[in-house]
């Protein structure tokens, strides 16, 4: 699957396919130039961790790249292969959708 395809514009916004959005996520939680919400790296970590689990075995490899910024067709597949360790589609939204910006963690 390309990237075209897991950002699509529909009239005036766009439909982000599940791990677009845990990668989007990703991204802005290790940004340094950016002041995430507290605890959304943390919550990153966690999701990363229980792809670890189900044997994901690039999470250390993708923590680097979004340390430094990358931006590519890589970490997309990461974060595909994230996704489908976690248990696919719904159990990452659910997952993404879990973090509490308030508390600084799970709800």
């Amino acid at each position: 699957m390309s990237a075209h395809q897991h950002f699509v514009k529909k009239d005036d916004h766009y439909v982000l396919t599940a791990p677009a959005s845990f990668l989007m996520v990703a991204i802005y939680a290790y940004d340094p130039s950016e002041l995430a919400a507290p605890g959304l790296r943390e919550h990153v970590d966690t999701i990363l961790a229980r792809a670890t689990r189900a044997g994901f075995g690039q999470a250390d490899i993708l923590v680097t790249m979004l340390s430094k910024g990358e931006q590519s067709a890589r970490t997309m597949q990461l974060a595909c292969d994230v996704t489908y360790s976690v248990g696919g589609d719904r159990a990452m939204i659910a997952m993404i959708r879990d973090f509490n910006p308030k508390k600084g963690g799970l709800r």
